[in-house]
């Protein structure tokens, strides 16, 4: 018996510099956490390096050095003032080794000029007298073509990959004069400097009674699409192909839709009282060209070749142009769909070698338009 007590003993005392230190350890850890610093989490790690704390010290120390304590809503806040007033922009925290940050990603305003074919990031640091602004980069971003204006549109959101973190954001390039838009998809990413997009152009097929902010139907630019190595890259690409308001046709027919478009824009009062036109030379491989070629029935002239056909819900007059090789859209309208009640142009001819005639047929009546090709006059009766 005296030999077991002896032994309990001999186990106790081996014991008790172990629970001391086990205490001591706890003591330091709570001490830690009530006021949490660099510092204090150092302190803990070298006298401590294989505590069963210093895995949660370890992150309590990686939090407070590169985990910023703000949100989307209060790095806008913090950055609207600093930023020229009425300035378009979305803005992100960062903090990396303990300096905060503040991202500004600014696609302009009245009284910050920035190019549209750029995204600017405006970046503020935190001193000790407050956010002072650190630099400015302008971003190379989707080419503008001929846009007026652009703007925000759909959800912005952080997205993380691979540690890194990225702001995506959306925004629509405008074009005041014809329904040509732009849609860009973007990401940022404060930690590395990263910064790409994915744009997609069309035309604006939004109906006047929907709530969504576009509808484009058109083409992803390629030119520009680089970078696809990247997983950020690819699934800002992807984003964009599963999005429903994006509809992507082929080329030969998005080239056609332009052209349409911008011949119903540059040339508004056709059906009405206009008394001159203006022509647009179609592109190679505009799918107009692949119909006028088709197209039985064509007039000529010694200086023309004309086609009337039905392609794309629109009646167009296509014209080959004998001097210099171009074909070009010389008419175009919306298809008739009911021959009683709707116009219907239903032959053309030429009068001489540049006028075209076109008759029409409205329920009992017929009249005529006489297009000069060369001149672009237009005359009735």
């Amino acid at each position: 018996m005296r030999r077991i007590l002896t032994a309990a003993l001999a186990l106790l005392l081996a014991a008790a510099p172990l629970c001391a230190q086990k205490k001591a350890e706890t003591k330091l850890y709570a001490k830690t956490l009530a006021k949490p610093s660099v510092a204090a989490f150092d302190k803990f790690l070298k006298k401590y390096p294989t505590s069963v704390y210093a895995e949660d010290i370890l992150a309590r120390k990686d939090t407070l050095l590169n985990i910023s304590p703000y949100d989307m809503a209060q790095a806008a806040a913090i950055a609207g003032p600093l930023l020229p007033e009425d300035t378009e922009f979305l803005a992100i925290a960062d903090r990396r080794e303990a300096v905060d940050r503040i991202y500004a990603v600014c696609l302009g305003g009245p009284e910050m000029l920035i190019a549209l074919d750029v995204v600017r990031i405006v970046t503020f640091q935190l001193e000790k007298d407050g956010w002072v602004q650190e630099s400015v980069y302008d971003a190379p971003a989707a080419p503008d073509g001929d846009a007026a204006y652009r703007h925000f549109v759909d959800s912005t959101s952080v997205m993380t990959i691979r540690g890194t973190r990225y702001l995506r954001f959306h925004y629509l390039l405008d074009n005041l004069e014809s329904s040509e838009q732009t849609y860009v998809a973007a990401a940022y990413a404060p930690q590395t400097d990263d910064f790409g997009c994915v744009s997609f152009y069309g035309l604006n097929k939004r109906l006047s009674n929907e709530s969504v902010p576009y509808r484009l139907s058109g083409r992803l630019n390629e030119t520009v699409l680089t970078g696809l190595e990247r997983p950020w890259m690819r699934l800002l690409l992807q984003e964009v192909r599963d999005n429903p308001l994006l509809e992507e046709i082929p080329e030969n027919f998005y080239l056609t839709d332009a052209a349409i478009q911008w011949w119903l824009d540059v040339n508004p009062e056709a059906l009405t009282n206009a008394t001159h036109l203006k022509f647009n030379i179609l592109p190679e491989g505009c799918s107009l060209i692949e119909e006028y070629t088709k197209a039985k029935g064509k007039k000529n002239s010694s200086k023309y070749t004309a086609a009337m056909f039905d392609h794309r819900d629109y009646t167009v007059i296509v014209v080959y142009q004998k001097d210099d090789q171009n074909y070009v859209l010389a008419w175009a309208e919306p298809e008739c769909r009911d021959h009683y009640r709707d116009r219907l142009l239903n032959s053309i001819s030429f009068d001489d070698a540049n006028t075209l005639s076109m008759a029409y047929y409205h329920g009992n009546r017929t009249f005529k338009y006489h297009l000069n090709l060369t001149s672009k006059n237009l005359r009735r009766n």
